[in-house]
């Protein structure tokens, strides 16, 4: 019996002994120049995340916040023992209020904070055009989405989109577009018209985002 008591009191005292060594090395950890360091920064370089926006049966997307992994970063820095951004892990934090929450809404825009435009064509001569200067477009009939007013299948999401642009009302609309946009090609567009477009996006130092990544709540900072 004080034999069996014995090699227990040994036994509890090494699983101990363990929890407290493992318990003084984290404290150690958590206490060093570099991890202080990298705490600082994040509770200085929290990045909230942004609400989608839900109005009656139309919605925007929101965007995820950016949060630093301590952990990770750290584990990123501990050879070198030195502070370095590009190091920096962060985790993506879901907005309390998604895009995913609402999937019978109809997406109306892009989010305005991304400062970008997408552009959607029903028309293979407009798509020729974009993809022979390079240019991010998405052909509709494609992809996992439609647009209000045609035939739309059950499982795509749908899409109302904020500029339309056909020959007739191009020289109105075009001076409109403004971030977050969606715009839809209706049709076979002129080229020169498809030129201004473009013109017109550069000068509002807007990027132009594939209709995936216009959507998406990632955050691509």
């Amino acid at each position: 019996m004080r034999k069996y008591l014995k090699v227990t009191s040994i036994c509890l005292l090494m699983i101990f002994s363990f929890y407290y060594t493992e318990k003084i090395a984290l404290y150690v950890q958590n206490n060093t120049p570099l991890k202080k360091e990298i705490i600082a920064f994040k509770e200085k370089n929290k990045v909230d995340y942004i609400n989608a926006k839900v109005e009656g049966e139309y919605i925007t997307p929101g965007v995820n916040g950016l949060e630093i992994n301590v952990d990770k970063s750290y584990e990123n820095m501990k050879l070198s023992n030195e502070f370095n951004k590009s190091q920096l892990v962060y985790n993506e934090v879901t907005p309390s209020i998604s895009i995913s929450d609402y999937p019978e809404k109809i997406i109306k825009s892009g989010n305005p904070s991304k400062n970008a435009v997408s552009i959607i064509v029903n028309n293979s001569d407009s798509k020729y055009f974009f993809e022979s200067n390079n240019i991010k477009y998405s052909y509709i009939s494609n992809e996992k989405y439609c647009v209000v007013g045609e035939k739309c299948d059950s499982f795509k999401k749908k899409i109302k989109p904020s500029i339309i642009l056909n020959n007739t009302n191009f020289l109105k609309n075009v001076g409109n577009i403004k971030n977050g946009d969606i715009i839809y090609i209706d049709g076979e567009l002129q080229t020169k018209y498809l030129n201004v477009l473009i013109k017109q996006i550069e000068y509002s130092n807007l990027s132009i985002l594939s209709i995936d990544n216009h959507l998406s709540e990632n955050n691509n900072m």
